[in-house]
């Protein structure tokens, strides 16, 4: 779960840059930004689903 964190933390960063200057890129660029995004959002649905099977966990299994 850390890992996949982390990762969302640095796409997200790179996203965020790249999106600053969406208005200045040529097509290969925009390409790769829709690829960015596409990873983007499935590491996001990636995260929720974790967390929602950890919590899921968590109230079956109270400690």
């Amino acid at each position: 779960m850390k890992f996949l964190g982390y990762q969302l933390l640095a796409i997200g960063v790179i996203w965020i840059g790249m999106a600053v200057f969406f208005s200045e890129m040529d097509q290969f660029s925009k390409i790769i930004f829709y690829v960015v995004t596409s990873w983007f959002l499935f590491l996001i649905v990636l995260f929720v689903k974790q967390l929602v099977k950890r919590r899921r966990n968590d109230d079956r299994n109270p400690r």
